[in-house]
């Protein structure tokens, strides 16, 4: 599966796309009504809205090769978050991965990860780490199982590793649905939690086109 655009709200679009363009250094394209950035093979679509509370959670994959170019890069122009007094976080056995957390726009919680399946990519041989694409989307909802159970049946998408009540992942190494408890704090700060509002994910399947809302204001779309 892959994330081919991801559509939330952010109260300040100007101050968001600052971010992205002199922060991350990411192509950023504004209209009078909305700022498109370009990270990889996909498209984050941010409009302005209020109607959202919580933090909203993505992750952008980066190259195994890079991911001591990203450390290095990221930690000039932001603060990483730690754990166990790391700013590296390992994935689990299943997960094979490396993450570095920090927080973006209005506390948005960002993220790179590489995950060993992308060893084989070449680099480009930027200053920068190179962006592969969204790679994770977080989403709060009410019934964790119930969500998984009708992305499964209507989208199928798979389960990938993790299964449970309050936290699930659903896709590929490629493209993952983070789907977690509206509760459940985000990782790895465990304070911020999940964004209630405006989202809208589109996302490549073998499944025909088709689309499911899930709660307020939340839909996937396959095709």
């Amino acid at each position: 599966m892959k994330i081919l655009n991801v559509s939330i709200t952010v109260r300040d679009l100007s101050q968001a796309a600052h971010f992205y363009r002199d922060t991350l250094l990411l192509p950023v394209d504004v209209t009078a009504t909305s700022v498109e950035i370009t990270i990889g093979s996909s498209l984050l679509t941010l409009t302005t809205g209020d109607g959202f509370d919580g933090v909203h959670h993505l992750a952008f994959g980066i190259l195994p090769s890079e991911f001591e170019l990203a450390h290095e890069w990221l930690s000039r122009r932001v603060s990483l978050l730690q754990t166990d007094g790391s700013e590296i976080i390992f994935g689990s056995e299943n997960w094979k991965s490396r993450s570095l957390y920090f927080l973006g726009p209005e506390g948005i919680m960002l993220e790179f990860i590489a995950r060993d399946a992308d060893a084989s990519k070449v680099p480009d041989k930027s200053e920068k780490p190179q962006m592969l694409s969204i790679s994770e989307v977080g989403i709060g909802v009410e019934n964790v199982l119930h969500t998984v159970a009708t992305l499964s049946a209507e989208l199928a998408i798979p389960n990938f590793y993790d299964c449970s009540n309050t936290f699930a992942s659903m896709g590929s190494h490629d493209g993952l649905l983070i789907v977690v408890d509206h509760e459940r704090a985000w990782f790895p700060n465990k304070v911020s939690k999940p964004a209630r509002g405006p989202l809208a994910v589109q996302v490549e399947t073998p499944k025909r086109r088709s689309s499911v809302i899930l709660g307020s204001g939340i839909s996937i779309v396959s095709g």
